[in-house]
């Protein structure tokens, strides 16, 4: 594509990113299972399109959420799981004055971990194929719409 006019290459980026967004937040959608999933990388599934290259995004968006979580620093539990046995140790002060030690177990939460991930890497692999078909198809149908006009 960087052979293309500037305006032709405009116009399937931009159809392009008009045809994958939706699809990309659909397969992400369909794989979530918890609200804390949708929360975290359902709402922030985004797509970048470039003449290269369609980017596919989950949890990259800054601004945290409601209750303060930022899904871009703490997206990893969520996609990834984690070590659900673990536990923090920390003093306490009653009430009394009397210190105390309390132990909590601070991710369960969380799904157990799993290398491959429960949301976006399961979406991303089922829908690969299709973007590449959705890109040619985008790509041809402007060309063609193009040749039209002129």
């Amino acid at each position: 594509m960087k052979s293309f006019d500037r305006d032709v290459a405009k116009q399937i980026r931009r159809v392009t990113k008009a045809v994958v967004q939706p699809e990309w937040q659909k397969a992400v959608a369909a794989k979530a299972g918890t609200s804390l999933e949708s929360r975290v990388l359902v709402s922030t599934a985004r797509v970048a399109v470039s003449d290269q290259n369609v980017t596919l995004k989950s949890a990259a968006i800054g601004r945290p959420l409601s209750g303060g979580l930022r899904p871009s620093e703490s997206f990893a539990g969520v996609e990834f799981g984690a070590n659900r046995t673990a536990t923090q140790t920390y003093t306490a002060t009653s009430s009394k004055g009397k210190r105390y030690q309390v132990t909590r177990h601070t991710q369960t939460q969380l799904k157990a971990r799993k290398r491959t991930g429960y949301v976006v890497m399961p979406a991303v692999a089922e829908i690969i194929p299709r973007i590449a078909s959705l890109w040619v198809q985008t790509t041809v149908r402007t060309f063609y719409e193009i040749l039209e006009k002129r």
